[in-house]
């Protein structure tokens, strides 16, 4: 502490740093280990003690707001340079800075050991520590009293507004059942949720039998057919065919008769309906259903029967005066082909006098059964007419020629027209032929000489182009040209042609609008008679919404449909086109392989549809990262990987890793919510690191995997070293696959004591692993293989079987043992059988469950919180203990882990290692010490190698210890003889 003075105080400075562009002095008074720090605001001089004195961190690289407030990195609380007692104003005098306020200041140091504190100091520290462990254990505590009446008022309020739901259905119930409407509702599925009484008379069935089906089911087949081929189905749309077509035009409306929706053959109503569907939408604008209603109108369909007879008796009386006056034969007839009406042109084409025709039968004797005609066997029967329209020339035994049309009329019969075309058949038979075949041809026709000039063009090239016949004729066959097709493209045509052979392919044209379309077409030569080539035949057929759909199916073969961005398979192209790049030309690219960190907690606690938005603001800023020459893709999942073309050396790939981890690792708002994720990254090099496709994304594959191992956004790139480390990994995996097998796997057992009495209180099971090819393997080698792989589950219950043997063993022999605690992995926590082979082992072996100890990280029980606060229940019910091993290196709040059905906290071995050493070590010891005393947990120390580790930890209060000092890791028969010699 120290007392004011009046007279000058000289401050000596320690150092001088730079803090993003600002600088800043580590100093202390003279005379004094006090160390102050020092900071510039508003031309000012502010001195404030180096260490926040509620998180004990260096405030040396704090953020500082614009108001000269001082933001502690660790819990945000900040200290206001204007205002603070413990902040006071400096002036600089050459090597020193001096004041004469300096007040009194209490400094922690609680990051250096390079400095001893005073016992009293120490003690001051720790009793804040307490301090404010204790308030945080309360406050959760009151939020918690909060929390339950929160709920407890909310679960009135939902009772409350169920029954209100309940009174308004069936109040809704009473208003539909009064309607004389048919009246059904389905949910937002299509799935029949209401049907009124009036719709159960009309289908003559009961609304239960109805709820839950599909309206489909009481529309007839014709008209089920005629609303899937107006509104075809969506592949991704499975709801009833009524209500995608309610959906698709935004409302229905339909004359319908109804069938039995149950399928029993029983009789529903025969009448006519108009069947009306509207969507429903809820307050907030979601779909939330269908409402179909039908009215009867079968009185309507009668009267309106009525009243087309009428109009067609009107209709027969104008068309025998009009008949009378047209040049065409026109006749007449019922649906069995009487002759019902005739003209006198008719008579006259058929050669049959009117007098004699009002005697004959009707349609067979004058067409199909008549002597004077040629082939009368091609003329379509009586049957046909009724349902079609027919076109037919029939030939008269005398040469004339009758062309002949007929038409279905609405009252079932049909009408024939009759049209000599005896004299214009012989005069235009040939230039008709061929005008019928290019005029009426869905294909653009175009006939040019030899220059390339149009003589002729069909409709079809006006319809395409836009120009008429007479715009285009006269004009060199360039005129629609687009101008983007190369110079080769035209040479290689024209050689073609000009060599007497036929040409084909695709060409983008331009229309008159200047609007581009793409085109097949094939140019043929025409020869006149002496073999000489005198025009050129060119047809053409219009392939744009073809040519788009093969572009918009080959965007969506090459592209992610989430992010928009390429997929693996035009990644591979492009890396395939980087290759040759780099074999021919000597340009060297990099792939980097990128693997989002923490984004499988986004999906999990905010849902796949947050997930989708961050990965395509992930893909935003990968592609604001990169170069428009380099290739962005997504490979799936959180995967994506980028495709650095002509680099100029290894920088360029790691400036753009650096600039997109800087870029990912900044929050990103999604909804509400901002997000924090990082990034991993592969780098591999080519042609260094190979020409191969697949090879370079395997390499580029492990080096992100060795990136993520780190913990937290990095980048690595590939190298041998790289490759042999993950080659020797998977030898690892493969060989640990018959471990078991083998018999290679054998159990070690390390001694725990109580610190006070040096009784021995139980022991840990330790996994070893002695390869018959590779030796002895370090268990921090192959753990976490055998997590990647699945093979923990398999490893994990060979412990947990041989550990109760032991005991088993240790039983029957009258040996009385301890505790014996088994390491879980997260996965094993998390396995839907791990409850059941405990309670198994335990059961096939006799030991009783309070023998058994499970040991689980503070990593691994944050890893589903909620899974596994129920796993760990489910264990503690079975009367097996359970510790938390490696306490305070985690991120957990204290109120989840007090929460936790453990018995037992272990202190990581990383603070032990520095008790002697570390203030802020032996606080945080003490500190987890007198967390679990309040909440009646047993704690150990792991790792205890030296006596006065020991010692400082008895000091502190420890309740048990374990550790190399105590023993290293033995035998089973080592084990008992340390546990005799102990006793």
């Amino acid at each position: 502490m120290f007392a004011p003075e009046k007279q000058m105080t000289r401050l000596v400075i320690e150092r001088e740093v730079n803090i993003q562009g600002h600088i800043r002095w580590v100093a202390h008074p003279e005379h004094k280990k006090n160390r102050l720090l020092i900071i510039e605001h508003q031309k000012k001089l502010y001195a404030l003690p180096l260490y926040c004195q509620h998180a004990h961190v260096s405030l040396l690289e704090a953020k500082m707001d614009d108001n000269g407030k001082v933001i502690c990195p660790k819990h945000g609380l900040t200290t206001d340079l204007k205002t603070n007692p413990e902040a006071f104003t400096v002036e600089r005098q050459g090597d020193f800075f001096v004041t004469n306020t300096l007040p009194l200041i209490e400094t922690k140091t609680v990051e250096t050991c390079e400095e001893d504190l005073d016992h009293q100091t120490e003690l001051e520290a720790l009793k804040t520590v307490n301090s404010a462990l204790q308030k945080k254990v309360l406050s959760n505590l009151e939020s918690m009293d909060s929390m339950l009446s929160e709920v407890e008022h909310k679960k009135v309020e939902l009772e409350a507004n169920n029954q209100h739901l309940l009174s308004v259905n069936q109040l809704i119930d009473s208003i539909t059942n009064t309607m004389e409407e048919f009246l059904v509702v389905t949910d937002n599925q299509g799935r029949i949720t209401r049907v009124n009484r009036y719709a159960e008379s009309i289908l003559n069935v009961k609304a239960k039998e109805l709820i839950g089906s599909s309206p489909d089911n009481f529309l007839r087949d014709e008209t089920l057919t005629e609303i899937i081929e107006k509104f075809p189905a969506k592949n991704w749309d499975q709801r009833p065919y009524l209500y995608r077509a309610v959906y698709s035009n935004d409302g229905f409306e339909q004359e319908i008769r109804f069938r039995d929706p149950t399928g029993r053959h029983k009789d529903v109503s025969q009448k006519y309906f108009l069947l009306k569907g509207t969507l429903i939408y809820g307050s907030a604008g979601k779909e939330e259903g269908l409402i179909l209603s039908a009215t009867d109108i079968s009185v309507v369909k009668a009267k309106e029967k009525q009243k087309r007879q009428a109009d067609i008796e009107k209709h027969l009386q104008l068309l025998q005066s009009t008949l009378s006056t047209i040049s065409q034969g026109v006749a007449m007839f019922s649906g069995i082909g009487d002759l019902q009406t005739f003209n006198e042109s008719f008579t006259t084409n058929i050669n049959v006098d009117s007098d004699i025709l009002a005697q004959i039968p009707g349609y067979e004797v004058l067409f199909s059964n008549n002597q004077e005609i040629l082939d009368p066997q091609q003329i379509p029967p009586c049957q046909k007419l009724i349902s079609d329209k027919y076109q037919w020339v029939q030939t008269f035994k005398d040469g004339r020629i009758i062309e002949c049309e007929s038409a279905p009329t609405p009252t079932g019969g049909f009408v024939v027209t009759t049209r000599d075309i005896t004299q214009s058949r012989k005069n235009e038979e040939h230039i008709r032929l061929l005008s019928t075949t290019v005029e009426q041809s869905s294909s653009e026709v175009v006939i040019t000489d030899t220059e390339g000039t149009i003589v002729y063009v069909n409709p079809m090239f006006t319809e395409n182009t836009g120009y008429s016949a007479e715009e285009a004729i006269g004009q060199k066959s360039s005129i629609v040209q687009s101008g983007e097709m190369p110079d080769e493209f035209y040479k290689e045509l024209w050689s073609t042609i000009k060599a007497s052979n036929r040409w084909k392919g695709e060409i983008l044209n331009r229309k008159k609008s200047g609007e581009k379309f793409w085109q097949s077409m094939s140019v043929t030569p025409i020869f006149d008679n002496n073999g000489v080539i005198s025009h050129y035949l060119s047809l053409k057929a219009d392939i744009t919404k073809q040519k788009r759909a093969e572009k918009r199916l080959r965007y969506q073969a090459e592209h992610d449909l989430l992010t928009n961005l390429p997929n693996r398979s035009l990644l591979l192209h492009q890396l395939e086109s980087s290759i040759v790049d780099a074999r021919d030309n000597h340009k060297a690219s990099a792939v980097l392989f990128m693997d989002l960190d923490n984004f499988k907690d986004v999906n999990d606690t905010l849902g796949h549809l947050s997930g989708d938005i961050l990965l395509k603001l992930v893909a935003r800023r990968l592609q604001q990262c990169s170069k428009p020459t380099d290739l962005v893709a997504r490979l799936g999942g959180d995967e994506f990987a980028i495709v650095q073309n002509d680099i100029a050396c290894l920088d360029d790939p790691k400036i753009l890793a650096e600039e997109i981890i800087s870029s990912i690792t900044r929050p990103f708002k999604v909804d509400d919510h901002l997000l924090h994720i990082g990034i991993s990254i592969g780098i591999t090099v080519l042609p260094t690191d190979g020409l191969n496709t697949g090879i370079l994304l395997q390499n580029a594959d492990m080096a992100m995997y060795e990136a993520k191992g780190v913990s937290g956004s990095h980048y690595h790139f590939f190298d041998l070293d790289l490759q042999k480390s993950i080659q020797y990994k998977r030898t690892i995996e493969t060989h640990l696959h018959h471990a078991i097998e083998y018999d290679e796997l054998s159990l070690l057992f390390q001694p725990k004591i109580d610190i006070q009495t040096g009784l021995v209180v139980g022991a840990e099971a330790l996994l070893r692993w002695q390869s018959k090819e590779l030796g002895n393997i370090s268990p921090a080698e192959f753990i976490p293989i055998a997590e990647r792989s699945g093979l923990i589950i398999k490893l994990g219950s060979w412990v947990l079987d041989n550990t109760l043997k032991h005991i088993a063993a240790w039983s029957q022999s009258n040996i009385t043992v301890p505790k014996i605690a088994v390491n879980l992995s997260t996965i094993q926590l998390l396995d839907a059988n791990l409850i059941l082979d405990i309670e198994t082992a335990l059961n096939t072996h006799q030991v009783p469950a309070h023998k058994l100890e499970l040991e689980i990280t503070e990593t691994a029980a944050m890893s589903d919180p909620e899974l596994s606060q129920v796993q760990l229940e489910a264990i503690k019910n079975t009367g097996v203990s359970i510790a938390l091993d490696d306490f305070g290196t985690g991120y957990s709040s204290l109120s989840y882990l007090a929460s936790l059905p453990v018995d037992r906290i272990k202190i990581d071995r990383s603070f032990v290692n520095d008790i002697q050493f570390s203030s802020q070590s032996k606080a945080i010891i003490e500190s987890i010490i007198h967390l679990g005393n309040i909440m009646g947990k047993i704690v150990i120390a792991e790792g205890v190698e030296e006596k006065e580790q020991l010692s400082l930890l008895q000091g502190l209060g420890c309740h048990e210890v374990q550790g190399y000092y105590i023993s290293k890791p033995i035998t089973a028969d080592q084990f008992i003889h340390f546990l005799n010699n102990k006793k």
